[in-house]
């Protein structure tokens, strides 16, 4: 297996920023590059592309990564708006005040007040690519325009036709317009669903009063609102959408015409057509949905409503509600379409606009499905008020995935299934734990399936959780689908609040159930000095290939293999009092430590009794558990028990202190250390028999966990594809 380099080690080697290397790895231009866990992996034999970008971005219909439209224009910024404006931490800001990156216009008391023209030069500087000052990254929240969803629909002939528009029109389409390119498709829709002709221009036939569409006048009105300063003789009123009855076409249009930052406010991220039928699938296996009823509580255009339509003679058992009144029009129209739904009063009750957290309601049903929104902005009013419902609520942050779970669940009547698309970290981050708890606590769950990175420009590996609500417990999973596998977790393995795994079969549960259990084991909680690696915040000022004098070798992540450094040729000047990030000295300059990748799909542990400096992809280590040599925890951390606790405990690409703490070190007798440490120091050496050697050590590890020989061959076959990271 190849080595990979981090984001932060590409942007050092090709000298560029660290926004410039993951736009590049989005784009697919740097050569094999992939994303794990959502950290993008880049072979250390990657070229750096060449550079295609334009100055002039606005020219160009590109999109700006910093949207300063809608600042206030006054002469002065306070140091909290220049960071907003920046896309910053407040920490961040304070480091460039210190490294002079930003500079204060003036003083008042303990306020510092910048020049809005000097924030607005370095935001013009970094969105153009002409500066290397700041690392170029976009604030979600902040980012405008319009973007094709392409994955929404699979109907080609309707994908190249949305795109063309996005060409015509480049970053901006305002509501009315919006409004009435929708109006005009669905009026094309209707026209061929009825029998007469369906082509182009249709909303200036309606508006004319030349269409009789019957009852579908009360939905078009509706939809339509006011067009008075519309130009109706644009071009994009000439074109024909094609009209697919499986698929939500004008939900597609409306996604990809819509404003992005609208969407990423509200967390709205429409879900692809395959994941959609993945969840229905998923679902008809489980229960069957006839007679049953069914709600989306935030059903946006209503893509999971019309695709378990489908699975259903009874239409009229499907409801929906979303915030956006847009949306719930269009779920309306799309039903009457598809389904001959001619009863306005059945679609007006059945497809709602309203908060579904706070529009409280004594229904219950049998089924609730959809993808509730994922990082949606809260105010600390709403924050307050929904505080006193709903236990989800976190003072630092609320995840309203959580929130929306924990309603839907409520709502579920008894024996009810919910499926959800939700973020993988559900399942696992300690944020998450309370609705963890409520679902153990109310749910049996039925099925889950991880989708990976399956979100158009999200980073956030997804899952599709189906959880049914019962009084009586029950242990296991009846469906896991993860890793191209499927399989069943037993009634006997025991279901964690702390962390659901359900990613691992049973007899690699039984493996970690193991080495946990181990007698008298210890952890380095409590027990080891951490630190990470050094972020110097300006690598060319402070970083070279050439050891100038004044400068001392620094190490990377990649120059981290097990048990000992191969140094990469970077060269440091070390000043740490002007770094972005640095560590005490004095741990750098341990007398014995070991460092590690910050970055991997493995634990890989180096000893350094030579006091070298390392970068933040190459972080710190010095254990101080008691009657425990360094070397002999050292050959701990890289044997292939403790990789297997890592990978299937945690399945992480980032290795987080946290995990590190939790791993579990067994006891071994002086002898046995002085056994173990000797072939340490011989792979330290670079024994010519390496990877012998370190099957033997491996061996003698395995003895001292006291490990049966079913679970050191489920470890040994289950790491045999991945790299040691021995040379």
């Amino acid at each position: 297996m190849q080595d990979f380099l981090s984001v932060a080690e590409a942007a050092a080697k090709y000298n560029i920023s660290n926004r410039r290397v993951q736009l590049l790895c989005e784009k697919g231009r740097i050569e094999n590059a992939q994303m794990i866990s959502g950290v993008w992996l880049i072979p250390a034999s990657a070229k750096k592309p060449p550079d295609g970008r334009k100055r002039k971005a606005f020219e160009n219909n590109q999109m700006p990564l910093f949207d300063v439209g809608m600042m206030d224009f006054n002469r002065h910024l306070s140091f909290t708006d220049a960071c907003e404006m920046l896309s910053i931490s407040h920490a961040t800001g304070r480091n460039w005040i210190k490294l002079g990156k930003l500079i204060p216009d003036r003083e008042d008391g303990k306020q510092l007040y910048f020049l809005r023209d000097d924030i607005e030069k370095i935001l013009h500087a970094v969105t153009n690519g002409d500066s290397n000052v700041l690392n170029r990254r976009r604030n979600k929240k902040k980012a405008s325009g319009i973007s094709l969803y392409e994955n929404y629909i699979s109907c080609k002939y309707n994908i190249d036709l949305v795109s063309n528009i996005i060409i015509e029109y480049g970053t901006s389409i305002s509501p009315a317009l919006l409004r009435a390119i929708l109006t005009n498709y669905a009026l094309q829709f209707i026209c061929g669903k009825i029998g007469q002709a369906a082509i182009g221009n249709m909303l200036g036939e309606y508006l004319k009063g030349e269409l009789d569409i019957g009852f579908f006048d009360v939905l078009i009105s509706d939809l339509l609102g006011d067009v008075s300063d519309v130009d109706l003789s644009s071009g994009v009123f000439e074109t024909t959408a094609k009209y697919v009855e499986s698929e939500d076409t004008l939900g597609f249009i409306y996604i990809s015409l819509m404003n992005i930052g609208m969407r990423k406010a509200s967390g709205t991220y429409y879900t692809p057509y395959k994941v959609v039928n993945r969840l229905v699938e998923n679902l008809i296996k489980t229960v069957d949905i006839i007679g049953k009823s069914v709600l989306d509580p935030c059903c946006g255009s209503g893509n999971f409503l019309l695709a378990i339509g489908e699975k259903t003679d009874t239409p009229e058992m499907i409801y929906g509600q979303d915030i956006d009144l847009v949306a719930v029009k269009l779920v309306r129209i799309s039903f009457a379409l598809k389904y001959g739904i001619t009863d306005v009063d059945f679609l007006f009750t059945h497809f709602t606009c309203a908060d579904t957290l706070t529009s409280f309601t004594e229904n219950s049903f049998d089924i609730i499905v959809g993808n509730p929104p994922w990082g949606g902005e809260l105010t600390k009013e709403q924050t307050s008020n929904l505080a006193m419902y709903y236990r989800t609520v976190l003072k630092n942050g609320t995840e309203t995935y959580n929130l929306f779970t924990e309603r839907s669940l409520s709502l579920l009547s008894e024996n009810g299934i919910l499926a959800f698309v939700l973020p993988e970290a559900i399942l696992n981050v300690a944020a998450h734990s309370t609705i963890r708890n409520i679902l153990i606590s109310e749910c049996n769950f039925r099925f889950v399936c991880y989708l990976g990175n399956v979100f158009s420009g999200v980073q956030c590996p997804a899952i599709i959780l189906g959880a049914e609500k019962s009084r009586y417990k029950a242990n296991g999973v009846d469906e896991v689908r993860a890793n191209g596998e499927s399989y069943r977790i037993s009634s006997n393995r025991q279901i964690n609040v702390e962390r659901l795994n359900f990613h691992v079969k049973d007899e690699q549960q039984d493996c970690i159930d193991a080495l946990t259990n181990i007698p008298g084991c210890r952890t380095l909680s409590d027990n080891a000095k951490f630190a990470l690696g050094i972020v110097t915040g300006d690598n060319a000022a402070y970083i070279s290939d050439v050891c100038h004098k004044g400068y001392e070798p620094v190490l990377k992540g990649s120059d981290v293999k097990k048990f000992r450094v191969e140094a990469g040729g970077k060269y440091i000047r070390f000043v740490p009092q002007s770094f972005q990030q640095v560590a005490p000295t004095e741990l750098y300059r341990a007398p014995e430590k070991l460092l590690y990748r910050f970055i991997c799909e493995n634990l890989v542990f180096a000893y350094d009794n030579q006091q070298i400096l390392s970068l933040n992809s190459c972080n710190i280590l010095i254990p101080q558990i008691s009657g425990m040599d360094i070397k002999y925890i050292l050959a701990i951390l890289n044997s292939r028990a403790a990789s297997f606790f890592f990978a299937y405990m945690f399945k992480s690409i980032k290795v987080l202190r946290s995990q590190l703490e939790q791993i579990p070190i067994p006891v071994a007798s002086d002898n046995e250390q002085t056994q173990i440490i000797g072939l340490v120091d011989r792979l330290i050496d670079g024994d010519a028999n390496i990877a012998g050697l370190y099957d033997e050590l491996d061996d003698c590890i395995m003895s001292i966990y006291d490990l049966s020989n079913v679970t050191k061959q489920t470890i040994t076959t289950s790491l045999s594809k991945r790299n040691l990271f021995l040379t």
